[in-house]
C-alpha cells in the first residue's frame, strides 16, 4: 500500500517535490507572480497602487473590451508553464493553468457571464498544434462554473504571422478580419478565455466583432497578463 501511494503520489513540476491534485506544490504555488494591481480596464500590471485605476492607454481610449481577470504576471516561472502546454504538447498543464485561473475567480466577486467563448485558432495552426490551449483552459472553468462553453461560436479565418514577433501596430494589421461568427450569439455577457495576454489585439479585435453583432458585455479570463 505505501509502495503504491509512493508511486502515484504527484510531484511539482517546478521542483518535483510532493505535490497536489494540480502539480504544483503549495510553496512554488505561494511564489508565482500574482498581479496585486492593475488597470480596472485592460488588467495590465501595476508596480504599485495608483489612484486611478486606468493605465494611460485605456485613459486615452477605452478598448473594447469591459474587463480583463488575469491570474499571474507573466513573468517566471508563467512562461515555462504556458510553453510546457502549448509547444510540448503536454495537456497536463492545461489542467495546472485553469486550476490556477479558477482559483483566482472564486477569490474575487465576479459578474458571472452568460457564456464562455475560448479565443479560437486558424484551423492549420490547430491542425499543426493538435489542439486549442485557449479551449482546453476553458473547459474544466466551464464545468467548474456550470457555464456554458461555445467552442465553436467564432472561427479565425485568416491565418496570421506569430504575434509574437510583431509591434502593437503590427498586431492590429495582422489581426483585422481574422474572425467571423459561425454561430448566433443571444446571450448578453460574454467571456473570452485565453492563456497569456500582452497586448490585448486579439481579444480587441474579438470584443468589437462581438459588440458589432449585439453583444453588450465582453470580459476576458487569461491565466496570465504581460
Amino acid at each position: 500500500m505505501l509502495l503504491n501511494k509512493l508511486l502515484f503520489t504527484p510531484t511539482c513540476v517546478l521542483c518535483n517535490d510532493p505535490a497536489g491534485i494540480i502539480s504544483l506544490c503549495d510553496a512554488c504555488q505561494k511564489d508565482l507572480p500574482r498581479i496585486k494591481y492593475c488597470c480596472s480596464q485592460c488588467g495590465l500590471p501595476f508596480q504599485e497602487k495608483l489612484d486611478n485605476a486606468l493605465c494611460g492607454e485605456c485613459q486615452q481610449s477605452l478598448p473594447p473590451i469591459d474587463y480583463l481577470i488575469s491570474s499571474l504576471a507573466y513573468d517566471y516561472p508563467v512562461g515555462y508553464l504556458v510553453s510546457q502546454l502549448k509547444f510540448n504538447r503536454n495537456l497536463s498543464y492545461a489542467k495546472i493553468l485553469s486550476h490556477l485561473l479558477l482559483n483566482t475567480l472564486q477569490s474575487q466577486k465576479i459578474e458571472r457571464p452568460d457564456l464562455i467563448i475560448p479565443v479560437p485558432l486558424h484551423k492549420n495552426r490547430l491542425r499543426k498544434r493538435g489542439f486549442n490551449q485557449a479551449l482546453e483552459i476553458a473547459r474544466p472553468l466551464a464545468k467548474a462554473l456550470n457555464i456554458p462553453l461555445a467552442k465553436y461560436a467564432i472561427q479565425r479565418i485568416k491565418q496570421t504571422d506569430a504575434q509574437s514577433l510583431l509591434s502593437a501596430k503590427e498586431r492590429r494589421k495582422n489581426l483585422r478580419h481574422s474572425f467571423k461568427i459561425k454561430r448566433a450569439i443571444t446571450v448578453k455577457h460574454v467571456v473570452l478565455v485565453d492563456d497569456v495576454v500582452t497586448t490585448g489585439v486579439t481579444t480587441f479585435e474579438l470584443a468589437n466583432l462581438l459588440k458589432k453583432s449585439g453583444i453588450e458585455k465582453v470580459g476576458v479570463w487569461t491565466v496570465a497578463r504581460a
